[in-house]
């Protein structure tokens, strides 16, 4: 049971206290010609075997290679708005961990800022992702001695959260952005929000279950996505309305909210490939509070939209990182 008093946490030259507040189906495309619903908007950005990262528009259904397939590529990101795209490169050598962060322009590919960073674990995976603002970027590391650390844009160090409670991060702890620069930290069987200048925090909900995860966050910032056992459910960002919105006799996971929140993409028939690997059908449902079937076999319920790229006859499969912008 949890300490309802505090939360503390370690931060490079402070400790915070966190106070507690309590095959193609049916269903697929029917926009005009085969397209999509006028009403889903943005890219969908996802990363497929050796193909690197694939995207797709909407709602002409349009695909294209986004990224080469690169092993050096830690991950990328692109802005809500749409117009930048960060990337994360290991460019380690002999005795050296640099990882490259590139902010770029993605309509020329012009360089907006680029700098280098090393992780104090010396660590070369790192991760990074830019604020709803574009201010600043989350870099997260697979090595607990990194913890999280808060970046300008231009790499100018912020700071780093190491520990809550004296407990370092777990390989499967999640941080989000918010708006306004907030963070929504997963941490054991808790989810945090901190909001700057992070100095106090509050507790989101505790998650009493045994299997859970993959949290996402709407753009509005009011409302999260996540994995229970193997279906998805939403929730408000105070924790309340916990509602199902997913089911089939396979496992979903990976939700990702829409640009304007009114549609969820979720990673239907979620298996295991490998020791670290995963792969899952991608298929778009109303973000509307109903229970939707998304399986494989039984024909699924009205409103569900598999993913096709214009051209193809199979539904898009991912393995690794997916956004939707």
């Amino acid at each position: 049971m949890v300490n309802r008093s505090a939360f503390i946490l370690t931060f490079i030259g402070l400790s915070f206290i966190f106070s507690v507040s309590c095959s193609k189906d049916d269903n697929g495309p029917d926009g005009d010609e085969g397209g999509y619903p006028s009403a889903l908007k943005g890219t969908i950005y996802y990363d497929w075997a050796t193909e690197g990262i694939l995207k797709v528009s909407l709602p002409d259904g349009i695909g294209s290679a986004f990224i080469p397939d690169d092993s050096d590529l830690n991950n990328f990101d692109i802005s809500r708005d749409g117009k930048y795209k960060l990337t994360v490169v290991d460019e380690q050598t002999f005795g050296q961990y640099p990882i490259r962060f590139t902010l770029s322009d993605i309509n020329n590919g012009s360089i907006v800022e680029e700098f280098v960073y090393h992780s104090p674990g010396l660590n070369a995976y790192c991760t990074g992702y830019l604020s709803y603002d574009n201010s600043h970027i989350l870099v997260l590391s697979n090595d607990k001695e990194d913890g999280i650390t808060i970046l300008k844009r231009n790499g100018e160090f912020v700071g780093r959260i190491h520990d809550i409670n004296g407990q370092e991060f777990g390989f499967n702890d999640q941080c989000l952005w918010l708006p306004g620069n907030s963070l929504l930290i997963v941490h054991n069987n808790y989810i945090i929000r901190l909001d700057p200048p992070y100095t106090s925090g509050s507790l989101v909900k505790e998650m009493n279950y045994e299997d859970w995860g993959d949290v996402a966050v709407n753009p509005a910032g009011n409302q999260l996505a996540v994995r229970i056992a193997n279906h998805v459910y939403t929730m408000g960002m105070d924790g309340s309305n916990l509602i199902q919105v997913t089911t089939s006799n396979f496992k979903e996971s990976v939700p990702e909210f829409s640009p304007d929140g009114k549609y969820l993409l979720v990673g239907t028939e979620y298996k295991q490939t490998g020791p670290f690997g995963w792969m899952w059908s991608l298929k778009i449902i109303p973000n509307d509070g109903k229970e939707y079937n998304v399986d494989t076999i039984t024909p699924n319920s009205p409103g569900v939209i598999p993913v096709f790229v214009k051209g193809k006859d199979r539904i898009e499969t991912a393995g690794g990182q997916m956004i939707w912008r």
